[in-house]
């Protein structure tokens, strides 16, 4: 009978946990525009809240919203429409860059005659780089519904991120509610301080990615690469990854620049690409987050590849705030439950 009890009710725990998952991944779409709305309205924060020292809460918030829609016009106008007209062009060519890249990648056999293994591998990757970037270009001319899509979801994002920013303080005041008397002032510290990382972990993310997007970009331009405008915001936006970005645009703007270029300014190309990412990690990001994140290099390669496993290109982007906040959550709430729980003093550092 006990047997039995146990089998039923490890059924049961089973079964509602695949239930969970399977109602979880259909609401994941929509909690990561969710996720990205309070990242925007995080970002914005702190502006508004200098505002409405002056002025009401509600048009500090009108304010600041209608600077980053007339801000998003206007790159739309300025840059979108020159990077959409040469991910237009180069998706139309190619067929013709793919057959250079081929080209070059075999012409590169010349240089490993004595290698076999290395011969091996650049006959292979001449063989498939035809196809892949030829099924890039189709992907990209055949869905025009993903640029409709894109835009949508920014409207929806924007206007989650002006509801979030308006009801967010109610919604604290609600929870802290909830919660006995003696644990509130720990936990509206804990939500200002996820506020705070969020906030800072954006404009940190918007300022990396315009600065690595425009060096690139421009030294691009310099060398006489074609499509530089688009390669430079490739850079930028992956940018927002982290310690990860890098390895995923870099190749990305490397192939581009020898299927268009050749060998000579694909090389050129990556020494700058190097040089800029040697620079950004040991000098501009640390300036630019400062202490104000506190991410480890380890959990951000966790959360890194965890978020992108699990969520693709959306949840690698997403996952460093998340992470973020789940470090303030389990360092202010969790752990000190756990020492309370079990009688444990917290370790104090020595003094320097």
């Amino acid at each position: 009978m006990n047997c039995l009890r146990g089998w039923v009710l490890a059924v049961v725990v089973f079964g509602g946990a695949f239930l969970f998952w399977n109602v979880l991944s259909g609401a994941l779409p929509a909690l990561l525009l969710l996720f990205t709305a309070v990242l925007l309205s995080a970002g914005l924060r702190p502006t508004v809240d200098r505002m409405r020292t002056r002025i009401p809460f509600g048009a500090a918030v009108s304010i600041a919203f209608g600077v980053v829609m007339v801000a998003n016009v206007a790159i739309g106008f300025v840059l979108v429409q020159p990077v959409g007209s040469e991910l237009i062009k180069l998706a139309q060519g190619v067929p013709g860059y793919a057959r250079s890249l081929q080209g070059q990648l075999t012409a590169a056999q010349r240089y490993v005659a004595n290698d076999q293994m290395a011969r091996q591998l650049v006959s292979v990757l001449a063989n498939g780089a035809g196809g892949a970037v030829s099924a890039i270009g189709q992907r990209v001319l055949g869905s025009p519904m993903l640029v409709a899509g894109a835009i949508g979801d920014a409207v929806l994002i924007f206007l989650l991120a002006i509801g979030w920013m308006l009801s967010s303080d109610e919604l604290e005041r609600f929870v802290l509610s909830l919660m006995p008397p003696a644990v509130r002032a720990d936990w509206h510290g804990t939500f200002t301080e996820i506020g705070a990382r969020l906030g800072a972990y954006v404009q940190g993310v918007v300022l990396n990615g315009a600065v690595v997007g425009v060096v690139m970009g421009a030294s691009l331009g310099l060398l006489g690469v074609p499509y530089a405008l688009l390669l430079g915001f490739t850079a930028a936006i992956f940018q927002a990854i982290p310690m990860v970005g890098a390895v995923i645009s870099g190749p990305i703007i490397l192939v581009v620049v020898l299927a268009t270029s050749g060998w000579t300014k694909m090389l050129m190309a990556l020494g700058v690409f190097t040089v800029v990412q040697i620079v950004d990690q040991n000098v501009l990001s640390p300036i630019i987050f400062g202490q104000r994140v506190q991410l480890s290099f380890l959990l951000i390669i966790l959360s890194t590849v965890v978020g992108g496993t699990l969520l693709g290109i959306g949840g690698a982007f997403l996952a460093v705030p998340a992470a973020a906040g789940l470090q303030v959550l389990i360092v202010r709430i969790v752990a000190p439950a756990i020492r309370r729980a079990n009688d444990v003093l917290p370790a104090v550092s020595a003094a320097p």
